[in-house]
């Protein structure tokens, strides 16, 4: 991810910009702290869960009619 924002901030640095529109240059640095901003929210990773995954944390597996402990969790619900 370092490497991302170095080469953005590489990358702002070699745009020429036009003799008489300053614009160019801020406008795309905006737009790259966007994109990196936007790809940092992407890239996070989601909190681990202690949710049991056989049961999906409710302890309890079945149909609807019949219900009985998780076995693998041992009706804690959690891992």
């Amino acid at each position: 991810m370092r490497f991302l924002l170095a080469f953005a901030v590489v990358l702002v640095g070699c745009v020429a910009t036009l003799p008489g529109d300053n614009g160019v240059t801020a406008d795309l640095a905006c737009e790259t702290a966007r994109m990196v901003v936007q790809l940092r929210h992407e890239i996070a990773p989601s909190p681990a869960s202690d949710k049991c995954d056989n049961c999906d944390g409710t302890g309890k597996i079945g149909d609807g009619r019949i219900v009985m402990p998780c076995p693998i969790c041992k009706g804690t619900g959690r891992k």
